[in-house]
């Protein structure tokens, strides 16, 4: 499942961008919200779930009331006992009315259910270990999670009738009894009646459809065993794009008219497929692989055989110049394998399933676009690591120690998790790591997982024993912080001191650190003669290497490759990262000395980061060199970044133009102007309607209205041009804001909106009321960008509200947390002319 997530909101990078984009910030408010800091609490021990049966089979019938938003059903479980005096069961059953329980072909049985949760059924008598025993549970339900009606509105009738599930961690039991919880694994039949005109999509392979008056009726089958919470459903009017692996379909459900962009968006779907299929040495093993679009659905969920996954992944071709699909796409295949073949045996070993989605994510991009794009992915990884990190949010990879099973979804269970699996390649080495892969998947197909049978799997394979490894990494916090200091003596010998500086956190004594961190390490020299790695064991707190040289050291890269979390403090000069920067092998060397420029603002920093942001090869040298010279905001760097606008890749004129941007100077307008007239990307425009706004330039307004005219995938440009309203902070915008604040516009264009009224909307009337009314709606990216506009505007009247939604039994704790620091920055709101000042 990818992680961008609030309220049952999946993603990774693999949503799109535009999401990302605007669900970076509420993040980043989410996890530092202007409050007082507090000391944090031990979380409590969540160990593993018990039971004392054994699902074989759920048989899942299901109707449909559109108006009720509600689901009649009977579900049958067939079950074993795993002892032979089970007397009683208990089934998760939430927020039923429950109409009947009995035996199949038997009698009814008694039951009680408690707390509107929790349904225990009493058996008519004892049964033998490892008997079937199936019970027909007939049911109805209005389910407040789990299962999402889609209709149309009064405020915006193009929305499509839909219904779709999503289980993780925890909420398929709201829309069918199961047991839900991963450590048990079931096959299962989902039959559904729908009207003729909609199709329904579930996990396996179908049986057939039937004609029931105007109703058709879909079963469809899953033959190998599976945890619960990967059931799904999905009803609407959708058309197929057909590819297949070894005969295997592989489908992209998508709109009726959609199919287009279906294959600009999802083409290399079945090459992903073959892909994976080899480089795990086990063939895709389902009947199907099927993706299908649906409305609201933030990211995409890997159900097994039939991801779901946002509308928003479709993009036409002009998108494509910035928006790709592949990273959401990989990433939920990958699950296949990783999260559904083989499944995390609790919640709190959920990097079996998400970090391994993530590393292959990298790896489909390692082998379509180059081992310097997965590097520089895995570098993103750990930089969002650090960032959680310093923000407070510490806690091992693997753990027993959490409240709530989706607080688990986090950067530890992906970005963090992702880093330390390459981590486990580079320790293996190639040959030894596919190996020990394709062993862990075969000798666990169709079964619950814990780190120790990845380890064990690891040994078996290749006869390394990594315990010291997952001990550090993995079970335990945190990442090493390397002081290095080095010596050339003049006479060919250079000396290397790394010291490991890092201290325990005193404040979470219950998950403990390493005393320190033991890898390998590689150290390239670049002398006049060359480059040279020398492979060393950082194995104590601080350790001293020395190397024999032909000449001076020009370049000394610690960690080629940037595998090792880590944080490093070398010093050098601006001449010697300079040199490094233009002139590096390692990718990632050049990437890591043009973000230590940044710091630097001299001349020679400045001639260096130009000359690699206009001429290095790879892009991400290029846009790492762009974002160093634009913190500068010299004229050398200025003239540089006028100069990276003619780069062919969009992204990087796009940071480019950003950088122009933050100089805020109206000379730069017509620079401006003319990107939005001629750029073929969207995004571009998009961000050159921003840089203008910040530019105050006397035709900005008009120039801004004028562009609110173009159209673009998701409404990007659009988005863009409101970005520079609430840069310009022009009070004529307002109503244009109004107008994009409220529905049908899609949830990136009315956040950009909200963004105005938060800006340029205080002491009115219409501005308070279009953010307080967007609280009550069922998007949550919608609610939450109201919530960050509500707290910018500062408007004591909104706090109500705010209060009023906190309380509210539908969100998450941790968006709580959004609420109350908007709340707390009204509160905490200077007046605007001190602002001013």
């Amino acid at each position: 499942m990818i992680h961008l997530r609030f309220y049952g909101m999946r993603s990774s990078r693999i949503a799109t961008l535009i999401f990302i984009l605007i669900l970076g910030s509420f993040l980043s408010f989410a996890q530092n919200p202007p409050t007082p800091a507090q000391a944090p609490e031990a979380p409590p021990y969540s160990w593993p779930r018990s039971h004392n049966y054994d699902v074989q089979h759920y048989r899942i019938e299901l109707s449909f009331d559109w108006e009720k938003q509600s689901v009649a059903g009977e579900t049958t479980i067939k079950f074993q006992p795993f002892i032979s005096d089970v007397k009683e069961v208990e089934i998760d059953a939430g927020d039923m009315t429950i109409k009947s329980v009995k035996l199949v072909g038997g009698s009814s049985l008694k039951y009680r259910y408690v707390d509107a949760e929790k349904l225990y059924i009493t058996l008519d008598r004892s049964y033998a270990t490892g008997q079937d025993i199936s019970i027909a549970i007939s049911y109805e339900a209005t389910p407040k999670q789990g299962l999402t009606f889609i209709t149309p509105s009064e405020a915006d009738p193009t929305r499509p009738h839909q219904i779709w599930s999503q289980g993780e961690a925890r909420t398929n039991h709201y829309w069918f009894p199961c047991y839900d919880y991963p450590n048990d694994k079931a096959t299962s039949d989902l039959i559904a009646t729908v009207d003729q005109k909609y199709r329904v999509i579930s996990n396996g392979a179908l049986v057939g459809t039937t004609r029931n008056g105007t109703n058709s009726i879909w079963h469809w089958k899953m033959d190998r065993p599976f945890s619960s919470y990967l059931i799904s459903i999905i009803v609407g009017q959708y058309e197929e794009v057909k590819d297949e692996f070894k005969g295997t379909p592989v489908i992209s459900y998508v709109y009726p008219g959609r199919s287009e962009d279906a294959r600009v968006s999802f083409g290399k779907l079945a090459q992903m497929v073959a892909f994976y299929s080899q480089k795990i040495g086990y063939d895709y093993p389902y009947a199907k692989y099927a993706q299908t679009m649906v409305r609201d659905f933030g990211g995409a969920m890997e159900n097994i055989t039939a991801t779901t996954m946002t509308d928003d992944a479709l993009h036409d071709k002009r998108a494509a110049l910035d928006v790709s699909s592949d990273d959401i796409m990989s990433h939920e295949l990958a699950h296949q394998w990783f999260g559904d073949l083989l499944t995390c045996r609790h919640w709190g070993e959920i990097w079996l399933n998400e970090s391994f989605a993530t590393f292959f994510e990298a790896l489909w991009n390692e082998h379509d676009k180059g081992k310097d794009y997965y590097l520089y992915e895995m570098y993103g990884n750990q930089q969002a690591y650090f960032q959680a990190w310093l923000q407070g949010n510490r806690r091992p990879i693997v753990t027993v120690r959490y409240s709530d099973p989706d607080a688990l979804f986090d950067t530890y269970a992906y970005p963090r998790g992702g880093a330390v699996l390459s981590m486990v390649r580079f320790v293996l080495g190639e040959e030894k790591f596919w190996k020990a892969i394709n062993h862990y998947v075969k000798k666990n197909q169709w079964q619950n997982v814990e780190t120790s049978d990845l380890s064990s799997a690891i040994e078996e394979a290749t006869g390394q024993n990594l315990e010291w490894f997952f001990d550090e990494w993995v079970y335990r916090m945190g990442h090493p912080e390397f002081d290095i200091t080095s010596t050339y003596d003049g006479a060919k010998s250079l000396k290397l001191t790394v010291k490991q500086t890092q201290k325990p956190d005193e404040k979470r004594p219950w998950f403990p650190s390493p005393d320190f961190f033991t890898m390998p390490v590689d150290i390239a020299i670049t002398t006049a003669g060359g480059e040279k790695i020398h492979r060393v064991w950082i194995d104590k707190r601080e350790k001293e290497f020395t190397f024999e040289l032909d000449s001076k050291p020009l370049i000394v890269n610690f960690d080629r490759g940037n595998y090792i979390i880590k944080q490093v403090k070398f010093n050098r000069d601006d001449d010697q990262l300079g040199y490094q920067l233009l002139h590096d092998s390692d990718a990632m060397g050049r990437v890591l000395a043009a973000i230590e420029l940044k710091a630097h603002t001299g001349d020679a920093a400045v001639k260096a980061l130009s000359e690699a942001a206009l001429h290095d090869s790879f892009w991400a040298v290029r846009i790492e060199a762009v974002k160093a010279l634009s913190s500068g905001k010299s004229d050398g760097a200025r003239a540089a970044l006028i100069e990276v606008l003619k780069d062919k890749e969009s992204k990087i004129r796009r940071e480019a133009i950003k950088g122009l941007g933050a100089f805020k100077d109206p000379k730069l307008a017509d620079l401006f102007v003319k990107i939005i007239n001629s750029d073929p990307s969207y995004f571009a425009i998009a961000e050159a309607a921003k840089a203008l706004g910040q530019s105050g330039s006397p035709q900005a307004y008009d120039v801004l209205a004028e562009a609110m005219k173009l159209e673009s995938w998701q409404g990007t440009i659009k988005a863009g041009v409101l970005g520079g309203f609430a840069a310009l902070k022009d009070p004529r915008a307002l109503d244009i804001a109004l107008k994009y604040a409220s529905p049908p516009n899609p949830a990136n264009l009315r956040a950009a909106a909200f963004q105005v009224l938060a800006e340029i909307g205080h002491g009115n009337d219409r501005a308070l009321e279009a953010l307080l009314s967007a609280l009550k709606e069922k998007s949550p990216n919608v609610r939450f960008s109201a919530v960050q506009a509500l707290g910018q505007l500062g408007d004591p009247k909104a706090i109500p509200a705010l209060e009023e939604l906190a309380k509210s039994s539908d969100i998450p704790a941790f968006a709580r947390q959004i609420v109350s620091g908007a709340i707390y920055q009204i509160r905490n709101e200077k007046p605007r002319d001190e602002k001013k000042n």
